[in-house]
């Protein structure tokens, strides 16, 4: 179920990572790279995620 949720954002991630438009300036791109880059982080968080133990 984890993995439904995991490959888009780590795609969505690496589309708004590599994605440069010049409208937005220097400054925007920056942050379409760090908001890029959290979907990435977060993509990896969510698909490493361990299951836990039923005891």
């Amino acid at each position: 179920m984890r993995w439904i949720l995991a490959i888009p954002l780590i795609l969505f991630g690496a589309f708004l990572f590599s994605l440069t438009i010049d409208s937005i300036g220097e400054i925007g791109n920056i942050i379409l790279n760090i908001v890029g880059f959290g979907f990435l982080l977060v993509g990896a968080i969510v698909g490493r995620r361990k299951k836990e133990q039923q005891s």
